[in-house]
């Protein structure tokens, strides 16, 4: 009896490209997705070609493109449909969502996921990666899919009630790998897409805490690239401890950054970085501040004034970010 193969990825862009270079092992992929309404509250659904269970349009972002271009571009694409974003729903990137695809290609997902309502278009799936576009109740899109998706529409029905982007646990799973060199073995310089997350800690001064980068010589927010294994809110707590000595809790999504005019860097030894993040608004729960910094990377750290860090003029990313903090009837904000 002949068995059935695993169908063959249709991956493109950036994804085959990468794939080329670090094979099938575990990665971080930064994907975008919409939860779409119609006029009657129902979602716009897909089935695919890789895996027998409903799930929402979204996909990979390509280096060049934000996150909003990217859920817009992977709606249209896939299912025929224009979408108005109206909003962030969250971001989703626990361990427990990691997806293994038929080829055999595993991945950590680090998935902003949007929701919005159809402006336009014709359902017309696109013959390759979706089968077939629909509308569906959401109680009956929530029996047919993936817990992933089903994290998904439950977060962007909360977000679409009124209620904020629902921040993951801070959780990670040991041992953590760290993600950037596994890169950076198999790509040289050349530009990747990586994860992370930031914090913003205000003290009872209203002083912000800040690190001094060496690499770029200029304050910035404590922060760094996510680790296999861990949540983008466990990225933030290590990252703080590990830079500043002190312990910190999330309490909100400030912003989720993807713009390449302000998070595309090009580091001093050459590799090049389409940063993909999310600042939080963080509480000191404990630690102590190490002042002249914990590692090679922050040579200091202090609570600094608000107008010290927006004077900010070599990355033009801090001050826009601190702009944003101070913004508070607009969080989240998305760049």
């Amino acid at each position: 009896m002949k068995t059935k193969e695993p169908p063959q990825s249709l991956a493109d862009g950036y994804v085959k490209w990468l794939r080329g270079k670090v094979g099938s092992q575990l990665i971080y992929l930064v994907y975008a997705s919409a939860v779409i309404f119609d006029a009657q509250g129902r979602i716009l659904a897909q089935t695919r070609y890789d895996f027998d269970w409903l799930s929402i349009p979204g996909g990979a972002m390509e280096p060049g493109e934000t996150l909003l271009q990217t859920a817009r571009r992977e709606v249209l694409e896939e299912t025929g449909i224009t979408a108005r974003i109206r909003g962030l729903a969250g971001v989703l990137t626990h361990p427990r969502y990691n997806l293994r695809y038929p080829n055999g290609d595993q991945v950590q997902q680090w998935t902003a996921i949007f929701w919005g309502e159809a402006a336009g278009g014709a359902l017309q799936a696109d013959g390759g990666e979706t089968l077939t576009a629909f509308f569906i109740a959401p109680e009956d899109f929530l029996r047919r899919t993936h817990p992933s998706h089903q994290e998904m529409v439950t977060c962007a029905l909360r977000a679409r009630a009124g209620e904020p982007p629902q921040i993951e646990p801070v959780e990670s799973f040991p041992p953590l790998r760290s993600y950037y060199p596994v890169l950076r073995t198999a790509v040289g310089h050349d530009t990747v897409i990586l994860p992370g997350a930031l914090a913003i800690v205000e003290d009872d001064r209203g002083y912000i805490l800040m690190t001094y980068r060496a690499d770029f010589a200029c304050w910035d927010f404590p922060g760094g690239f996510s680790d296999l294994g861990e949540t983008c809110p466990a990225t933030v707590v290590r990252e703080v401890q590990e830079e500043t000595g002190l312990i910190v809790e999330p309490y909100a999504l400030v912003g989720l950054y993807s713009d390449p005019r302000l998070f595309y860097i090009t580091y001093p030894n050459g590799d090049a970085v389409h940063g993909v993040g999310a600042a939080y608004a963080c509480r000191v729960t404990g630690g102590r501040l190490i002042p002249e910094g914990a590692d090679d990377e922050n040579s200091a750290v202090a609570f600094l004034p608000v107008e010290q860090v927006l004077a900010q003029t070599r990355l033009a990313a801090i001050s826009q970010i601190m702009r944003d903090y101070l913004d508070r009837g607009g969080w989240p904000h998305i760049r």
